[in-house]
């Protein structure tokens, strides 16, 4: 297995060496840069960082490697970075997971704040509440109302204890002071399917997770999260539109180094993936899998937003004595 993972990575190793060519100036000389994802490939973040790897190969005239390290919430590819050189070599598509993730555990390998350096986030990943379209709910407080009925017994589904789709329908719990059964599942394809064919009621996911059910008539979606209606879904409510504040979060992908990066090398790196993120195809293949870019992002506010996102999600997973499987 050892032997087939190292050679699937040199081999794309040298598919984007060859894309890469020899002219671009960057901040690396020679060698290779190597971006871990948290997810498994195909997933929607390993195919965001694909996007990503590629055009940077051609900036900087070196290979750049996309290397899946999923498992543990995003903990085994952060963990991995959070140890690496801050050399620039090593980079993270880091993700909302791995920011929840250390507070579900009791001994954490790294932490979401002090371990590494926010460089640019790419794009927003807001999740959005979808229903099995058999049940008689056209709004969250319809919804609400239905669960709660003596004898309702609903369910939701997530991709697992302490995801993030389990998370935010805490938060909804919570504030709707309603108890609804979870169903974790291994990933969320599984969940979504489920929640299609009627086996749970509920389930937050991604726009594009969704949507496949949404037009087979199998699936309603009820609202996302955010402060303002995403522009892939503009007839969706937010949470706090449809009357339920406390949703406003929306999760993050973005690239960061290990802690201890010299700022001129991330100043560079910056510079570079900034130039990638305003390319149309670029743009628009991050639209694909459900994301939203963002413009004009710099270190400082993507460090503030991890700060705050740290926060937050440690309040919920203390106040509602939620584990990580």
């Amino acid at each position: 297995m050892f032997l087939i993972s190292t050679c699937r990575r040199a081999i794309a190793a040298a598919v984007l060496f060859l894309a890469a060519g020899t002219s671009a100036a960057g901040p690396f000389a020679g060698g290779m840069v190597t971006l871990v994802v948290g997810g498994p490939a195909g997933s929607s973040f390993d195919s965001a960082a694909r996007a990503l790897a590629e055009p940077l190969a051609r900036e900087w005239g070196i290979p750049v490697i996309v290397d899946n390290r999923p498992g543990a919430a995003m903990m085994i590819a952060a963990t991995l970075v959070s140890k690496a050189a801050p050399d620039g070599r090593t980079l993270l598509l880091g993700a909302t997971p791995m920011v929840q993730a250390p507070h579900l555990v009791k001994q954490p390998a790294y932490d979401p704040v002090t371990s590494f350096t926010p460089l640019v986030q790419l794009v927003d990943a807001r999740l959005w509440l979808g229903i099995n379209a058999d049940l008689p709910a056209r709004t969250v407080s319809e919804f609400v109302n239905l669960a709660r009925k003596p004898g309702a017994n609903f369910s939701f589904a997530s991709p697992g204890n302490g995801s993030t789709p389990h998370l935010n329908m805490a938060v909804l719990m919570q504030h709707a002071k309603l108890e609804l059964l979870h169903v974790p599942y291994k990933g969320i394809p599984p969940a979504v399917m489920d929640t299609a064919n009627g086996q749970v009621n509920a389930v937050f996911a991604s726009y594009s997770d969704l949507l496949p059910h949404v037009q087979t008539g199998r699936l309603r979606v009820l609202a996302s999260t955010g402060t303002q209606r995403s522009p892939l879904s503009k007839d969706v409510p937010t949470f706090r539109e449809a009357g339920w504040a406390g949703l406003e979060g929306v999760g993050f992908g973005g690239v960061m180094a290990p802690a201890g990066i010299a700022a001129p090398l991330a100043t560079d790196i910056v510079k570079s993936i900034r130039r990638v993120m305003q390319r149309p195809d670029v743009k628009a293949r991050m639209v694909v899998l459900g994301f939203e870019p963002v413009e004009d992002t710099d270190p400082q506010a993507f460090g503030r937003l991890v700060r705050e996102q740290s926060a937050f999600w440690k309040k919920v997973i203390v106040d509602n004595g939620i584990k990580g499987d």
